[in-house]
């Protein structure tokens, strides 16, 4: 079974890369879950909570959003707007397309820079716990490398194969 733009050359096409992000932030997302249990259960059935759970909770959650954002950027599934893409003509879509990927890779390396230098310029430890907060930052920024990666990924593909996958589930005018 191998149609052009069906869901399963889809999925075949998407597993090239192996999903070590979405196994990374699976597990982050179930290791917050149990803490904000945690915190949950100790603050209102034992009438203690525990002081740690609260700031580790946050900074858990910040690196599902910044991991998850990797994995939307892989999978091509941020929000876009494709009403420009469906009404230009062919060969101004493509040119859209290209000067929308040099944008996003251009941010995304820019703030995977950005991110670096902060993680290298800060000494605030967490409250809590005792690790500086430059391996959150570092964290975020190994996350911005991903999302620059795969960006640049996806401008390659759209210029090997001249294909638009704006909106992966939408066809687009010019390919029908």
């Amino acid at each position: 079974m191998h149609l052009k733009g069906s869901v399963i050359v889809d999925r075949a096409r998407r597993m090239r890369i192996p999903p070590l992000d979405s196994a990374l932030v699976f597990l982050i997302f179930w290791l917050l879950s149990g803490i904000v249990f945690l915190q949950f259960f100790t603050r209102y059935v034992l009438n203690d909570s525990i002081g740690w759970t609260e700031e580790i909770a946050r900074y858990l959650l910040i690196l599902v959003t910044f991991l998850g954002s990797a994995i939307a950027v892989r999978r091509n599934t941020h929000i876009s707007v494709e009403f420009f893409y469906r009404y230009l003509p062919k060969h101004l879509a493509r040119l859209l397309s290209a000067v929308v990927d040099f944008l996003r890779i251009s941010l995304l390396g820019i703030m995977t820079v950005l991110c670096i230098q902060l993680s290298n310029n800060t000494q605030q430890m967490m409250t809590s716990i005792d690790v500086s907060k430059s391996v959150l930052y570092g964290f975020v920024a190994g996350c911005f490398c991903l999302m620059t990666l795969y960006s640049i990924i996806a401008a390659w593909r759209h210029v090997l194969e001249g294909k638009l996958d704006v909106a992966p589930d939408v066809p687009a005018s010019w390919e029908e």
